[in-house]
Formats: structure tokens, C-alpha cells, sequence
């Protein structure tokens, strides 16, 4: 009797580990297929580079702008489709993230509207 016993919660955790591995992997496949592109954005004298980033609607983008000089306007970032608006402190990396829904073009620009950029986003 105690080694039937022993052999049946043997089999039930077997089965719990070989489920669990299962549901693992799919749920690293689903995190893979969903994981946010990120560009970097270098906000320079004369405006950003590269100024024009694809993206996939229904996909979480991260951009990280990173302000160079203090010449120029590039002291803010304004991405008004998306009510985002960042300071942009000198040589300070700040990540913005978030998921176009809809293909079409997302206009960036400074906070005084001299430098501009483009998102171009297209369909899931």
C-alpha cells in the first residue's frame, strides 16, 4: 500500500511539473511575440536622429531620447496624439513607452515646436 501510494503522488507531480512547463513556455512565446521594440533617439543641435522610427500598431514601443548639447530647443519632448510630454534633461537617458493603437503617422517635436520627428506606424 505505501509504495502505491508513493507511486501515485510520484505520477501527480510529474504531471504538475510536465504542465507547468508547458504553460511556461507559452507564456514566454506570448511575452516574446508582445515585447516592446525600443529605439534610441539622440536629441542633438539640429533636431533628433533618426527622426523617423517604425513602429506596428497594437505593438508597446519605448523610445529613449538622450539630449546631447544644450544648443538648440531639444529641452522638451512633446508627443501630443499620445498626451506625452517629457523634460529632457542633458545627457540623461529618459525612456518613453507606450502602444500605438492605430496605423498612420505619430508627430514628435520639441517643447517650442523647432525640432519634429515622425513615428510611422503601421497596421497590426
Amino acid at each position: 500500500m505505501k509504495l502505491r501510494t508513493q507511486s501515485l503522488t510520484l505520477s501527480a507531480l510529474l504531471v504538475i511539473a510536465t504542465s507547468s512547463a508547458c504553460s511556461e513556455s507559452s507564456e514566454s512565446n506570448a511575452a516574446t511575440e508582445t515585447a516592446a521594440r525600443r529605439v534610441e533617439v539622440e536629441v542633438g543641435a539640429t533636431g533628433y536622429s533618426p527622426s523617423e522610427i517604425q513602429a506596428q500598431a497594437g505593438t508597446p514601443l519605448t523610445l529613449v531620447f538622450t539630449r546631447t548639447t544644450d544648443d538648440g530647443c531639444g529641452e522638451e519632448l512633446v508627443i501630443a496624439d499620445q498626451n506625452i510630454r517629457r523634460d529632457l534633461p542633458l545627457n540623461e537617458a529618459v525612456e518613453v513607452t507606450f502602444t500605438p493603437t492605430s496605423a498612420g503617422s505619430l508627430r514628435f517635436s520639441c517643447g517650442m515646436d523647432m525640432y519634429d520627428g515622425a513615428i510611422i506606424v503601421s497596421g497590426p
